[in-house]
């Protein structure tokens, strides 16, 4: 009984302790395991070694300091000169092992390139641009071809492109046939082919949707270079791909057809879709649009109709300027598609208007006419509401001599890919008034044909022609209302 006694007192006194001190515990703080790993694994041995001349294996090992993963290898392993199988790639622990489906050609150099596959296996660790080569012959060839992607519509770099070298000259190789050397461009653009043998080549790049090398759907972006590579005892660098969508009019998909050409539904589907169309309840909708109900100056007022009309009086619309409703004359326009109505006038800045359309001036095909006449009031907008903005344009020498004489260039300010204001580069510099404030991209087309917008080039086609060439920068233009930019560009 006694030692039981005793046992509960100490257990007694051990808890009160605990809770004397327990404000002081609660700033107890575990050791840390120290600073993050930061640093990919190291290679320790590879068997066979690296750039082995005769080789025959069938499998390689590599062993690191660390335990380690692949990531994703399928993707991103590499071989040059490509292999109709891909070898298979497995890890475990420290080692990684690469088995060898294919029988290699005779007295050919290939590589093989990880890219960032290989990481550690605690915080994820890669290991950038990891490489193994070897030769089947006498020697490792060492010739190098560099370059670099740009999206020739946006003058930005692309990556993640398939660049692909071919030994062969024809055109249709890219569409039949694998390359024999591979590459896929980096972030910014650059793709690289290392240990290449001497010869002629063709240089092609395809930005792939399913990913089998070869161009066969028209809505793949593709670059090539206009002549062979002549490869020879000094390495290519600094070769420039202009990547574009090409039009094939021949590869046409069902909803790229015109209405016109599409075929006649069966009349039992007609009936259909008459009964589908009744039982909606359809209105005629006109949408005015206006941004804080305020019209541009210098462009037409656009009105948007929720279904095509057929029926259109322009004589019952009526326009009026200022607090006392002054008629004012104007002229519309319908487009193609008679869903969309300009109305044409010299807006004067900060003026009130008011447009009326009567219900009775407009309705579509089956007679249908708005529920009410339509009212529109607005304001246009005043030029103080607006920014200015004066490019000017500078050429290197470097470019004065790379670029024809007779070259158009045209300045672009570009709001997500899409060019909203453009003009003409007269005597190195553009101005333009009247524009939204807001940040801009700055770009400049090398206009060739002087058309004033972008052309694609053609590769299956006659003549073949690369596109055109847009330099963009990096830096975004603020442009604020009431306010004058000027910015000079270069290159």
């Amino acid at each position: 009984m006694n030692h039981i006694f005793r046992s509960w007192a100490n257990w007694l006194i051990i808890l009160s302790a605990c809770i004397y001190l327990l404000p002081g515990c609660a700033n107890i703080v575990p050791p840390s395991g120290g600073p993050k790993d930061t640093l990919a694994p190291r290679l320790m041995g590879i068997n066979p070694p690296d750039s082995t001349l005769h080789f025959k294996a069938k499998k390689v090992s590599f062993t690191f300091n660390e335990y380690v993963q692949v990531d994703n290898v399928f993707e991103k392993l590499i071989v040059s000169p490509t292999l109709k199988r891909i070898p298979s790639v497995t890890f475990k622990l420290r080692t990684v092992t690469m088995e060898i489906k294919d029988t290699l050609a005779p007295n050919t150099t290939y590589t093989f390139n990880f890219a960032d596959a290989i990481r550690d296996n605690n915080e994820n660790n890669p290991i950038q641009d990891f490489q193994y080569v070897v030769s089947t012959g006498d020697y490792l060839d060492s010739l190098q071809v560099r370059g670099f992607i740009i999206d020739a519509e946006t003058g930005k770099p692309d990556s993640n492109v398939s660049v692909m070298i071919y030994r062969s000259n024809i055109d249709s190789v890219v569409s039949k046939e694998k390359p024999v050397y591979f590459a896929r461009s980096k972030g910014n653009g650059a793709f690289w082919f290392r240990n290449m043998a001497p010869g002629d080549y063709k240089l092609f790049a395809l930005k792939e949707e399913d990913r089998d090398l070869q161009y066969n759907q028209p809505k793949e972006m593709i670059a090539f270079n206009d002549s062979l590579l002549h490869l020879g005892q000094q390495n290519l660098n600094d070769i420039t791909m202009l990547l574009f969508t090409e039009l094939d009019s021949t590869l046409k998909k069902p909803e790229d057809v015109p209405a016109e050409d599409q075929p006649e539904p069966e009349p039992e589907k007609k009936e259909k879709d008459k009964d589908k169309e009744k039982k909606k309840k359809r209105i005629l909708n006109i949408s005015p649009d206006l941004t804080d109900n305020k019209q541009e100056l210098g462009k037409p007022l656009l009105i948007s109709f929720s279904y095509p009309i057929t029926k259109f009086d322009s004589m019952a619309i009526s326009l009026t300027q200022d607090t006392l409703y002054t008629p004012v004359e104007f002229t519309t326009t319908l487009d193609s598609t008679r869903t969309k109505l300009y109305v044409n006038f010299d807006w004067k800045e900060g003026k009130p208007y008011e447009l009326i359309i009567p219900k009775e001036s407009v309705a579509d095909s089956t007679g249908l006419q708005p529920n009410k006449s339509d009212t529109i009031t607005f304001n246009a907008k005043k030029e103080s509401d607006y920014g200015k903005v004066m490019v000017s344009l500078t050429l290197s020498d470097s470019s004065k001599a790379a670029i024809s004489d007779t070259m158009h260039y045209v300045a672009q300010l570009i709001v997500n890919k899409e060019v909203k204001y453009s003009g003409k580069i007269v005597r190195g510099s553009w101005i333009q008034k009247r524009i939204t404030p807001g940040e801009y991209e700055v770009w400049i087309l090398m206009d060739e044909n002087n058309n004033g917008k972008w052309d694609r080039g053609v590769y299956y086609g006659t003549p073949k022609k690369q596109p055109e060439r847009v330099v963009s920068f990096p830096k975004k233009e603020n442009i604020k209302a009431n306010w004058a930019v000027k910015v000079p560009v270069s290159f």
